[in-house]
């Protein structure tokens, strides 16, 4: 199978659009945690990121643009000014087996190909790759693959407070549990975004005071649905329950409704791999 086959459209903005743009698309968007910056002739210019937009917002960065501008003023500043570089990119003649080793190895889970003239084609996403891996079981389980080094919060937390945490640990997710250890619920930073966009709309314009928004319980912004995995699963059954949910992540826990540990797309494409290798990884979605 070609890579042409892989590639998805992925989520892009020109260099000249607003930056509450961008918010929409992190927080509204199809698997948004990224999108690419382009210039007017469809080159990729950089990239922006749900952190990134977390961090101006939180006042991480840009600090001094919030203060002198209102939210109102940054969010209708040009995407172009908070993006980061994107070095994630490659050339369409690159084959589908390095760009697996490179995901793998580098714990990402995309790949922004372009041609010669630097001109966007499509993404490789990890989404695709374990797309094709629906109905495989691979013997062997979650539990020993997913990552215990859990960062939580503890419901009741804010939401400016469960953000500060995201951006300092620089994780995209938190399980959020109760008084008792159990989950409860889980929050991501596009959950976080859509709170805040929705603040600031209910408001009819962007000069709602951040901080209130922030202030609000982080239930407030929690989606009414947590999916979660179990220890014992195959590798294959939490694949495919986040490709139903469309979560990229989502915690593991044990009979008791505690938290174990948590695993991400990519975590189980790295996992794959193990168990079986990128050779055999390849020949499974290519057949």
């Amino acid at each position: 199978m070609t890579l042409q086959k892989f590639l998805v459209k992925g989520a892009t903005l020109e260099i000249d659009r607003p930056l509450v743009e961008a918010l929409e698309l992190l927080a509204y968007g199809k698997h948004p945690y990224r999108i690419l910056v382009t210039n007017g002739e469809g080159k990729v210019v950089g990239i922006i990121t749900g952190r990134r937009a977390l961090e101006v917002l939180m006042g991480v960065r840009g600090t001094g643009m919030v203060e002198k501008k209102g939210l109102r003023g940054t969010l209708e500043e040009n995407v172009g000014i908070f993006m980061d570089e994107c070095h994630e990119i490659f050339l369409e003649d690159i084959g589908v087996e390095a760009l697996l080793k490179f995901m793998v190895e580098n714990t990402i889970g995309y790949a922004v190909i372009v041609d010669h003239s630097r001109r966007l084609k499509g993404v490789f996403h990890e989404v695709a790759v374990i797309e094709r891996l629906r109905g495989k079981r691979f013997g062997a389980d979650v539990g020993g693959f997913m990552s215990k080094s859990v960062v939580s919060a503890r419901a009741g937390t804010s939401i400016g407070e469960a953000a500060q945490t995201m951006i300092k640990e620089r994780v995209r997710r938190l399980p959020v549990v109760g008084s008792d250890g159990r989950l409860s619920g889980i929050v991501t930073i596009g959950d976080i975004l859509r709170h805040i966009l929705s603040g600031v709309e209910a408001q009819e314009g962007l000069e709602r005071d951040l901080t209130e928004i922030s202030r609000a319980p982080v239930e407030r912004a929690s989606p009414t649905k947590t999916v979660f995995a179990r220890p014992e699963e195959d590798l294959g059954i939490t694949a495919e329950r986040m490709l139903d949910n469309e979560v990229s992540g989502m915690p593991v826990i044990d009979s008791d409704g505690r938290v174990l540990g948590v695993v991400s797309r990519i975590d189980v494409l790295k996992a794959v791999a193990a168990v079986i290798g990128i050779e055999s990884l390849k020949a499974e979605i290519n057949g």
